[in-house]
């Protein structure tokens, strides 16, 4: 643990509570929208989109843990209920036996088209129709700054 607590001051605090109410009303919105158009959650979603975008549409269950920054209990959860409703297939590895194959099904693929256009426009009315061009720089700096946090829980042992 670290050796003393930096306390936030009440502008840091009153920041830090927007940047969590933002980011849950943005969670909200896109799995409103998706939900809605597409009977898609966020996390189907996103595995579609990354199985869209892999060669062959397929990917090893721990190169989509990576893509995804998830651990593989949340992927393999996860992609047994995609593989149920049909969204998503699995194999074994043709060239490791251990390993596992994810690839996106032709529903799979016709709920994510039907969900993109939605999405695109839920995240620009979300974030980006009320930013400022000189804004983005800023963003993109401190989130940035946010994903080259190697030590997320922050302790020192």
């Amino acid at each position: 643990m670290t050796s003393g607590t930096r306390w936030l001051d009440d502008d840091e605090q009153a920041l830090w509570r927007l940047l969590l109410g933002a980011m849950r009303k943005i969670n909200r919105g896109m799995d409103e929208t998706l939900l809605e158009v597409s009977e898609l959650t966020i996390s189907e979603f996103s595995v579609l989109v990354a199985l869209s975008e892999a060669e062959q549409q397929k990917l090893r269950l721990r190169d989509l843990c990576s893509a995804l920054g998830w651990d593989r209990s949340r992927a393999s959860h996860q992609i047994t209920r995609m593989t149920r409703r049909g969204l998503v297939s699995k194999t074994k590895s043709l060239s490791d036996a251990r390993g596992v194959l994810v690839q996106i099904t032709e529903e799979g693929l016709l709920r994510l088209e039907t969900a993109v256009p939605d999405h695109v426009e839920s995240v620009r009315r979300l974030v980006f129709d009320h930013m400022e061009q000189s804004d983005k720089a800023s963003l993109e700096r401190f989130l940035s700054g946010v994903m080259s946090v190697d030590n997320v829980a922050g302790y020192r042992k």
